[in-house]
């Protein structure tokens, strides 16, 4: 993450304990669960705060992009079709068995987590979630077929404390985040489309949820399809230092 967007990787709905600094790659064989990784290793706001949605819910693919001149791709697209089912499949299935593996940027500026989600001999899901030595946080979710990336969630967000709000024992957080989606088809994006919210921390995950989908350039969808690459290598010590070299500079 480079430290704009090493604001990266959820602090937030993905719920990952917090990883050590730089120990070697661990894999826990366990049932994959549905809920995120909590943001690794970044100052968070007070608990029970969240800066994103749940990827199991609102995050779910949604097909259609709002523009002044209506949809950009309809829900009756056929690519787009067969993504949300690729995407429903892995979501639904109860076999994936998880592994992780958790690095540290140098000096101290940023950690992250990697999360796999395996079944049949294959990645079908991955999870990356990071964050700065500040109040940034983001999280990637990837989603595969066959090994080649059909379907990405990225979430890059920040919080700050809110002087007009809360106590000082309990002090009240914002928070904003930009929420990134890519459909793909063979390589290619077929639909890139965002959406923006900015808003009291606890409330966040709704005023996501309902704001509405724009139309993006997919300008970034390459840097996307390198980490999905990376990260579909598995949880090893190589892949630790790739994810640094993308992630932490």
């Amino acid at each position: 993450m480079n430290r704009s967007s090493i604001a990266l990787l959820v602090a937030v709905g993905i719920g990952c304990s917090s990883p050590s600094s730089t120990s070697p790659a661990s894999v826990s064989e366990a049932p994959a669960g549905t809920g995120r990784a909590p943001a690794p290793g970044a100052t968070t706001p007070p608990a029970g705060t969240s800066a994103v949605e749940s990827p199991t819910t609102a995050a779910a693919p949604q097909a259609a992009a709002d523009s002044a001149e209506g949809p950009v791709v309809s829900l009756d697209d056929p690519r787009i079709q067969k993504i949300r089912a690729r995407y429903q499949d892995i979501q639904a299935r109860n076999d994936l068995k998880r592994s992780e593996l958790r690095f540290e940027c140098a000096g101290g500026e940023g950690r992250g987590e990697l999360r796999l989600y395996q079944a049949d001999g294959a990645v079908q899901k991955a999870e990356i979630a990071a964050a700065d030595a500040g109040h940034g946080e983001s999280t990637y979710q990837f989603y595969y077929d066959q090994g080649q990336l059909v379907f990405a969630l990225h979430d890059d967000g920040s919080w700050a404390f809110d002087g007009t709000r809360g106590t000082p024992d309990k002090p009240a957080t914002t928070s904003s985040v930009t929420q990134r989606r890519y459909y793909l088809q063979e390589g290619e994006p077929v639909l890139c489309i965002k959406k923006q919210a900015k808003g009291p921390t606890e409330e966040l995950g709704p005023l996501l949820e309902q704001a509405p989908n724009r139309p993006d350039d997919c300008s970034r969808a390459k840097q996307i399809q390198q980490l999905a690459v990376t990260a579909l290598a598995g949880a090893k010590a190589k892949t630790k230092e790739e994810l640094k070299k993308l992630l932490c500079t």
